[in-house]
Protein backbone atom coordinates (compact mmCIF):
# COMPACT_ATOMS: atom_id res chain seq x y z
CA UNK A 1 0.00 0.00 0.00
CA UNK A 2 1.85 3.05 -1.32
CA UNK A 3 0.85 5.62 1.33
CA UNK A 4 -0.38 3.26 4.05
CA UNK A 5 1.15 4.68 7.23
CA UNK A 6 0.59 3.57 10.80
CA UNK A 7 1.24 6.07 13.55
CA UNK A 8 2.71 3.88 16.26
CA UNK A 9 5.99 4.26 18.06
CA UNK A 10 7.12 0.74 17.15
CA UNK A 11 6.53 -0.79 13.73
CA UNK A 12 7.36 -4.42 14.42
CA UNK A 13 7.71 -6.72 11.46
CA UNK A 14 6.70 -10.32 11.86
CA UNK A 15 10.07 -11.42 10.63
CA UNK A 16 13.28 -9.90 9.31
CA UNK A 17 15.65 -11.03 6.64
CA UNK A 18 12.96 -12.78 4.58
CA UNK A 19 13.91 -13.41 0.96
CA UNK A 20 11.29 -11.96 -1.37
CA UNK A 21 10.58 -13.39 -4.82
CA UNK A 22 11.51 -10.90 -7.51
CA UNK A 23 8.43 -11.70 -9.58
CA UNK A 24 5.89 -11.27 -6.78
CA UNK A 25 2.87 -9.14 -7.76
CA UNK A 26 3.06 -6.89 -4.68
CA UNK A 27 4.74 -6.21 -1.37
CA UNK A 28 4.15 -6.75 2.34
CA UNK A 29 2.25 -4.24 4.41
CA UNK A 30 4.65 -1.54 5.65
CA UNK A 31 3.81 -2.28 9.28
CA UNK A 32 3.51 -6.07 9.07
CA UNK A 33 5.86 -8.53 7.43
CA UNK A 34 5.27 -12.08 6.27
CA UNK A 35 5.64 -15.51 7.82
CA UNK A 36 9.08 -16.92 6.90
CA UNK A 37 8.95 -18.85 3.66
CA UNK A 38 5.64 -17.35 2.51
CA UNK A 39 5.28 -16.09 -1.05
CA UNK A 40 2.86 -13.43 -2.27
CA UNK A 41 0.53 -15.17 -4.70
CA UNK A 42 -1.90 -12.28 -5.34
CA UNK A 43 -1.97 -8.59 -4.51
CA UNK A 44 -4.08 -5.48 -5.06
CA UNK A 45 -4.46 -2.07 -3.45
CA UNK A 46 -7.02 0.72 -3.91
CA UNK A 47 -6.65 4.32 -2.80
CA UNK A 48 -10.25 4.42 -1.60
CA UNK A 49 -12.87 1.66 -1.40
CA UNK A 50 -14.97 -0.23 1.11
CA UNK A 51 -14.25 -3.61 2.65
CA UNK A 52 -16.29 -5.84 4.97
CA UNK A 53 -14.46 -6.70 8.19
CA UNK A 54 -15.70 -9.85 9.89
CA UNK A 55 -16.61 -9.53 13.56
CA UNK A 56 -18.69 -12.70 13.84
CA UNK A 57 -19.11 -16.17 12.40
CA UNK A 58 -20.13 -16.82 8.80
CA UNK A 59 -23.78 -17.61 8.21
CA UNK A 60 -25.95 -18.44 5.24
CA UNK A 61 -26.25 -14.78 4.22
CA UNK A 62 -22.79 -13.56 5.16
CA UNK A 63 -21.17 -12.82 8.47
CA UNK A 64 -23.48 -12.67 11.46
CA UNK A 65 -21.63 -9.56 12.60
CA UNK A 66 -19.42 -7.31 10.49
CA UNK A 67 -18.45 -3.71 9.79
CA UNK A 68 -18.09 -2.05 6.41
CA UNK A 69 -15.03 0.20 6.54
CA UNK A 70 -14.07 2.79 3.93
CA UNK A 71 -10.55 3.93 3.23
CA UNK A 72 -7.31 2.78 1.62
CA UNK A 73 -7.50 -0.97 1.06
CA UNK A 74 -4.86 -3.63 0.41
CA UNK A 75 -5.36 -7.33 -0.28
CA UNK A 76 -2.50 -9.84 -0.11
CA UNK A 77 -2.73 -13.60 -0.56
CA UNK A 78 0.26 -15.60 0.64
CA UNK A 79 1.24 -19.18 -0.13
CA UNK A 80 2.33 -20.50 3.26
CA UNK A 81 4.88 -23.32 3.74
CA UNK A 82 3.07 -26.65 3.84
CA UNK A 83 4.71 -27.72 7.11
CA UNK A 84 3.20 -24.78 9.02
CA UNK A 85 -0.27 -25.04 10.53
CA UNK A 86 -2.94 -22.33 10.50
CA UNK A 87 -2.61 -22.21 14.29
CA UNK A 88 1.10 -21.41 14.18
CA UNK A 89 0.60 -18.92 11.37
CA UNK A 90 -2.26 -17.01 12.97
CA UNK A 91 -0.68 -16.99 16.44
CA UNK A 92 2.49 -15.37 15.10
CA UNK A 93 0.49 -12.72 13.28
CA UNK A 94 -1.59 -12.06 16.36
CA UNK A 95 1.52 -11.52 18.46
CA UNK A 96 3.08 -9.18 15.88
CA UNK A 97 -0.12 -7.13 15.59
CA UNK A 98 -0.50 -6.80 19.34
CA UNK A 99 3.09 -5.67 19.74
CA UNK A 100 2.46 -3.01 17.09
CA UNK A 101 -0.43 -1.59 19.15
CA UNK A 102 -3.36 -3.51 17.64
CA UNK A 103 -6.03 -5.21 19.68
CA UNK A 104 -7.94 -8.27 18.53
CA UNK A 105 -11.56 -7.57 17.64
CA UNK A 106 -12.57 -11.15 16.91
CA UNK A 107 -11.15 -14.54 16.00
CA UNK A 108 -12.39 -18.07 15.37
CA UNK A 109 -11.21 -21.61 14.66
CA UNK A 110 -12.46 -24.31 12.26
CA UNK A 111 -16.17 -25.12 12.77
CA UNK A 112 -16.43 -22.30 15.29
CA UNK A 113 -16.19 -19.90 12.35
CA UNK A 114 -19.62 -20.72 10.90
CA UNK A 115 -23.23 -21.55 11.52
CA UNK A 116 -24.46 -25.03 10.44
CA UNK A 117 -26.06 -23.59 7.27
CA UNK A 118 -23.16 -21.30 6.33
CA UNK A 119 -21.85 -21.02 2.81
CA UNK A 120 -18.16 -21.66 2.17
CA UNK A 121 -17.49 -18.26 0.58
CA UNK A 122 -18.24 -14.59 1.16
CA UNK A 123 -17.19 -11.35 -0.50
CA UNK A 124 -15.22 -9.00 1.71
CA UNK A 125 -13.85 -6.72 -1.00
CA UNK A 126 -15.10 -6.90 -4.57
CA UNK A 127 -11.78 -5.55 -5.78
CA UNK A 128 -9.79 -8.43 -4.29
CA UNK A 129 -8.20 -10.66 -6.97
CA UNK A 130 -9.32 -13.92 -5.37
CA UNK A 131 -9.74 -17.14 -7.29
CA UNK A 132 -13.51 -16.82 -7.11
CA UNK A 133 -16.14 -14.73 -8.88
CA UNK A 134 -16.74 -11.23 -7.56
CA UNK A 135 -13.81 -11.26 -5.18
CA UNK A 136 -15.36 -13.96 -2.99
CA UNK A 137 -13.12 -15.36 -0.26
CA UNK A 138 -13.21 -19.14 0.34
CA UNK A 139 -13.27 -20.42 3.93
CA UNK A 140 -12.21 -23.86 5.15
CA UNK A 141 -14.06 -24.89 8.29
CA UNK A 142 -12.11 -28.12 8.74
CA UNK A 143 -8.69 -26.55 9.21
CA UNK A 144 -8.78 -22.77 9.11
CA UNK A 145 -8.64 -19.72 11.31
CA UNK A 146 -9.76 -16.09 11.07
CA UNK A 147 -8.73 -12.98 12.95
CA UNK A 148 -9.71 -9.30 12.90
CA UNK A 149 -7.59 -6.67 14.69
CA UNK A 150 -7.66 -2.89 14.94
CA UNK A 151 -5.31 -0.02 15.73
CA UNK A 152 -6.58 3.47 16.59
CA UNK A 153 -4.18 6.39 16.25
CA UNK A 154 -4.44 9.44 18.48
CA UNK A 155 -5.93 11.44 15.57
CA UNK A 156 -8.76 8.92 15.20
CA UNK A 157 -7.46 7.14 12.11
CA UNK A 158 -8.22 3.42 12.28
CA UNK A 159 -6.15 0.65 10.73
CA UNK A 160 -7.97 -2.68 10.56
CA UNK A 161 -6.57 -6.04 9.48
CA UNK A 162 -8.52 -9.22 8.69
CA UNK A 163 -6.66 -12.50 8.15
CA UNK A 164 -8.16 -15.74 6.82
CA UNK A 165 -5.83 -18.75 6.94
CA UNK A 166 -6.90 -21.98 5.24
CA UNK A 167 -5.38 -25.39 4.59
CA UNK A 168 -7.03 -26.38 1.31
CA UNK A 169 -7.16 -29.82 -0.27
CA UNK A 170 -5.27 -31.27 2.65
CA UNK A 171 -1.92 -29.64 1.95
CA UNK A 172 -1.99 -26.25 0.16
CA UNK A 173 -2.20 -23.42 2.69
CA UNK A 174 -3.40 -19.98 1.63
CA UNK A 175 -3.51 -16.92 3.88
CA UNK A 176 -5.46 -13.85 2.82
CA UNK A 177 -4.71 -10.52 4.49
CA UNK A 178 -7.08 -7.56 4.10
CA UNK A 179 -5.96 -4.20 5.49
CA UNK A 180 -7.88 -0.93 5.46
CA UNK A 181 -6.91 2.48 6.84
CA UNK A 182 -9.80 4.86 7.34
CA UNK A 183 -9.34 8.19 5.62
CA UNK A 184 -11.50 10.91 4.08
CA UNK A 185 -12.73 10.16 0.60
CA UNK A 186 -10.90 12.09 -2.09
CA UNK A 187 -13.13 14.80 -3.43
CA UNK A 188 -12.98 17.38 -6.16
CA UNK A 189 -12.26 15.20 -9.20
CA UNK A 190 -15.53 16.12 -10.91
CA UNK A 191 -16.12 19.82 -11.32
CA UNK A 192 -19.45 21.61 -11.35
CA UNK A 193 -21.17 22.78 -14.52
CA UNK A 194 -18.78 25.72 -14.75
CA UNK A 195 -15.75 23.48 -15.18
CA UNK A 196 -12.41 23.41 -13.36
CA UNK A 197 -10.51 26.49 -12.27
CA UNK A 198 -8.64 28.08 -15.18
CA UNK A 199 -6.68 31.30 -15.57
CA UNK A 200 -9.75 32.95 -17.12
CA UNK A 201 -12.20 31.76 -14.50
CA UNK A 202 -9.84 32.83 -11.71
CA UNK A 203 -9.65 36.30 -13.27
CA UNK A 204 -13.42 36.47 -13.54
CA UNK A 205 -13.87 35.49 -9.90
CA UNK A 206 -11.37 38.13 -8.73
CA UNK A 207 -13.11 40.80 -10.82
CA UNK A 208 -16.60 39.90 -9.59
CA UNK A 209 -15.93 38.76 -6.01
CA UNK A 210 -12.38 39.77 -5.20
CA UNK A 211 -11.51 36.21 -4.20
CA UNK A 212 -11.91 32.54 -5.04
CA UNK A 213 -11.26 29.25 -3.26
CA UNK A 214 -8.99 26.40 -4.32
CA UNK A 215 -9.62 22.86 -3.08
CA UNK A 216 -6.13 21.52 -3.60
CA UNK A 217 -4.98 17.93 -3.07
CA UNK A 218 -2.70 17.75 -0.04
CA UNK A 219 -1.34 14.65 1.64
CA UNK A 220 -3.44 13.55 4.62
CA UNK A 221 -2.88 15.92 7.60
CA UNK A 222 0.17 17.34 5.82
CA UNK A 223 1.10 20.49 3.92
CA UNK A 224 2.58 18.53 1.02
CA UNK A 225 0.91 19.31 -2.30
CA UNK A 226 0.23 16.34 -4.53
CA UNK A 227 1.22 16.36 -8.20
CA UNK A 228 -2.40 16.76 -9.36
CA UNK A 229 -2.45 20.23 -7.76
CA UNK A 230 -0.15 21.52 -10.51
CA UNK A 231 -2.79 22.44 -13.13
CA UNK A 232 -4.47 24.82 -10.67
CA UNK A 233 -1.17 26.28 -9.46
CA UNK A 234 0.02 26.72 -13.03
CA UNK A 235 -3.18 28.56 -13.93
CA UNK A 236 -2.76 30.91 -10.96
CA UNK A 237 0.90 31.59 -11.77
CA UNK A 238 -0.03 32.31 -15.40
CA UNK A 239 -2.67 34.76 -14.21
CA UNK A 240 -0.11 36.56 -12.06
CA UNK A 241 2.39 36.62 -14.93
CA UNK A 242 -0.28 38.11 -17.19
CA UNK A 243 -1.05 40.81 -14.60
CA UNK A 244 2.30 41.76 -13.00
CA UNK A 245 0.65 44.38 -10.73
CA UNK A 246 -1.61 41.78 -9.14
CA UNK A 247 -0.88 41.10 -5.48
CA UNK A 248 -2.69 38.38 -3.57
CA UNK A 249 -3.20 37.00 -0.10
CA UNK A 250 -3.41 33.23 0.38
CA UNK A 251 -5.77 32.34 3.23
CA UNK A 252 -5.59 28.79 4.56
CA UNK A 253 -8.77 27.28 6.03
CA UNK A 254 -9.59 23.95 7.70
CA UNK A 255 -12.64 22.21 9.07
CA UNK A 256 -13.30 21.96 12.82
CA UNK A 257 -11.67 18.54 13.33
CA UNK A 258 -8.75 19.01 15.72
CA UNK A 259 -7.73 21.76 18.11
CA UNK A 260 -7.80 25.45 17.20
CA UNK A 261 -4.00 25.70 17.50
CA UNK A 262 -3.47 22.64 15.31
CA UNK A 263 -5.87 23.89 12.64
CA UNK A 264 -4.30 27.36 12.49
CA UNK A 265 -0.83 25.85 12.13
CA UNK A 266 -1.98 23.41 9.43
CA UNK A 267 -3.87 26.11 7.49
CA UNK A 268 -0.83 28.42 7.56
CA UNK A 269 1.51 25.62 6.47
CA UNK A 270 -0.70 24.84 3.50
CA UNK A 271 -0.96 28.48 2.47
CA UNK A 272 2.84 28.69 2.66
CA UNK A 273 3.11 25.55 0.50
CA UNK A 274 1.00 27.24 -2.18
CA UNK A 275 3.19 30.35 -1.95
CA UNK A 276 6.33 28.25 -2.38
CA UNK A 277 4.80 26.58 -5.43
CA UNK A 278 4.02 29.96 -7.00
CA UNK A 279 7.55 31.19 -6.31
CA UNK A 280 8.84 28.04 -8.00
CA UNK A 281 6.78 29.09 -11.02
CA UNK A 282 8.66 32.41 -11.08
CA UNK A 283 6.29 34.67 -9.11
CA UNK A 284 8.07 37.27 -6.96
CA UNK A 285 7.68 36.52 -3.27
CA UNK A 286 6.72 40.11 -2.36
CA UNK A 287 3.50 39.79 -4.37
CA UNK A 288 2.13 37.07 -2.08
CA UNK A 289 0.93 37.38 1.51
CA UNK A 290 -0.13 34.36 3.56
CA UNK A 291 -2.25 33.76 6.63
CA UNK A 292 -3.75 30.74 8.36
CA UNK A 293 -7.29 31.10 9.68
CA UNK A 294 -7.90 27.53 10.78
CA UNK A 295 -11.58 26.72 11.21
CA UNK A 296 -12.68 30.26 12.10
CA UNK A 297 -14.40 31.03 8.78
CA UNK A 298 -16.46 28.02 7.64
CA UNK A 299 -18.45 28.28 4.42
CA UNK A 300 -20.45 25.10 5.11
CA UNK A 301 -21.53 22.99 8.07
CA UNK A 302 -18.97 20.83 9.82
CA UNK A 303 -21.44 18.05 10.66
CA UNK A 304 -21.06 16.22 7.32
CA UNK A 305 -18.13 15.03 5.21
CA UNK A 306 -19.31 17.20 2.31
CA UNK A 307 -19.47 20.31 4.49
CA UNK A 308 -16.05 19.70 6.00
CA UNK A 309 -14.61 19.18 2.52
CA UNK A 310 -15.92 22.59 1.46
CA UNK A 311 -14.33 24.23 4.51
CA UNK A 312 -10.89 22.78 3.73
CA UNK A 313 -9.55 25.26 1.20
CA UNK A 314 -6.98 27.91 0.31
CA UNK A 315 -8.59 31.16 -0.76
CA UNK A 316 -6.93 33.68 -3.10
CA UNK A 317 -7.77 37.29 -2.19
CA UNK A 318 -7.08 40.20 -4.57
CA UNK A 319 -5.02 42.86 -2.75
CA UNK A 320 -4.86 45.14 -5.78
CA UNK A 321 -8.41 45.59 -7.11
CA UNK A 322 -8.63 46.91 -10.65
CA UNK A 323 -5.29 45.53 -11.83
CA UNK A 324 -6.90 42.68 -13.76
CA UNK A 325 -8.26 43.68 -17.16
CA UNK A 326 -12.02 43.41 -17.18
CA UNK A 327 -12.17 42.18 -20.76
CA UNK A 328 -12.62 38.41 -20.98
CA UNK A 329 -13.36 36.14 -23.94
CA UNK A 330 -17.12 35.86 -24.41
CA UNK A 331 -17.00 32.05 -24.32
CA UNK A 332 -15.24 31.88 -20.95
CA UNK A 333 -17.33 30.52 -18.11
CA UNK A 334 -16.76 31.91 -14.62
CA UNK A 335 -16.24 29.34 -11.92
CA UNK A 336 -17.99 30.04 -8.62
CA UNK A 337 -15.65 29.84 -5.69
CA UNK A 338 -15.88 26.24 -4.47
CA UNK A 339 -18.87 24.33 -5.82
CA UNK A 340 -17.70 20.83 -6.72
CA UNK A 341 -19.28 17.38 -6.73
CA UNK A 342 -17.66 14.98 -4.23
CA UNK A 343 -16.05 11.94 -5.84
CA UNK A 344 -12.94 9.83 -5.41
CA UNK A 345 -9.31 10.11 -6.45
CA UNK A 346 -8.15 13.64 -5.60
CA UNK A 347 -8.01 14.65 -1.99
CA UNK A 348 -8.78 18.31 -1.38
CA UNK A 349 -7.29 19.70 1.79
CA UNK A 350 -7.78 16.94 4.36
CA UNK A 351 -7.03 17.08 8.04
Amino acid sequence: MRTFTLRVSLLLLLTTGTAFALDEPGQDLPFLGRYPGSIIDSYKTAHYDEVIISLGILGQKGFTKSETVEGQVTYIRYKVPEDRSPLEFIRNYQQALQRAGFHVLWQCTDHGCRTPDADVAATLWRGAPTRYTGGAEIFNFENGRMLSAEHRATDGVRTIVFINDNTLFGHSQDASVYAVQTKPMQNGMISGDTGPLTRESMAGALIQQGRFAMHLPFDFKQATLRPDAQPTLTALSQLMEQHPSLRIRLEGHTDQVGSAIYNRKLSLSRALAVKSALIAHGIVEQRIEVTGLGATRPIAGNDTDAGRAQNRRVEVVDLSPGNIARLRPTNTAITPTTTQVPTMNSTPITE
